[in-house]
C-alpha cells in the first residue's frame, strides 16, 4: 500500500466514502480508505451503497494515490520577461481559477497536483523558458481529486 500517514482533515467535506469491506477493491480504493478513518465524532455523510460493486467493477472505485504536490510559486516570474508577463499569467488563471483561487494556488495554501505542475511548466515553455520551474515546496499527499 503506503508508507504515508492518513489524515481524515485533509479528506474534502463533499468526498463520498465507501464502507463496504466486503469489496474485493476495498484495499486498493481510496474512498475505502478515507472511510476507515472517519473520526467518532462524524456521524454522518456521503457514502457509497454495496451494491455499487458489480460486474466485476465498481463506477466509484478511486485508485489510492500519494502524489507529490507543489506548495506555492512566489518566485515563478522572478526571471521572465516583463513583455511576457501578462499573457503567462492569464494563461495561469485560466488553469488554476481567478481571484481567490489563484492567490490559494500561489501562496501555497491549495496545493498543486502533479498535472497542474506540469501544465505551468508547458506554460513556461510555451513562451522560451526551458529552465525547470521551481514551486516553493513539495509535499506527499493522499490524493483526492
Amino acid at each position: 500500500m503506503t508508507n504515508e500517514t492518513f489524515n481524515f482533515d485533509c479528506v474534502p467535506s463533499s468526498y463520498t466514502l465507501c464502507f463496504n469491506s466486503s469489496c474485493p477493491l476495498s484495499q486498493q480504493c481510496m474512498r475505502h480508505l478515507a472511510g476507515q478513518h472517519v473520526p467518532d465524532h462524524l456521524t454522518r455523510g456521503m457514502a457509497i451503497y454495496p451494491n455499487a460493486f458489480a460486474d466485476g467493477k465498481c463506477k466509484y472505485f478511486k485508485q489510492i494515490r500519494v502524489m507529490r504536490a507543489a506548495r506555492g510559486f512566489g518566485d515563478i516570474f522572478a526571471n521572465v520577461r516583463r513583455s511576457d508577463y501578462d499573457a503567462m499569467r492569464s494563461l495561469l488563471t485560466k488553469c488554476l481559477g481567478t481571484g481567490g483561487t489563484y492567490y490559494r494556488y500561489h501562496s501555497g495554501k491549495k496545493l498543486l497536483t502533479p498535472e497542474q505542475q506540469e501544465t505551468i511548466r508547458q506554460i513556461f515553455r510555451k513562451f522560451g523558458y526551458d529552465d525547470d520551474v521551481k514551486f516553493n515546496a513539495y509535499v506527499n499527499v493522499y490524493d483526492f481529486t
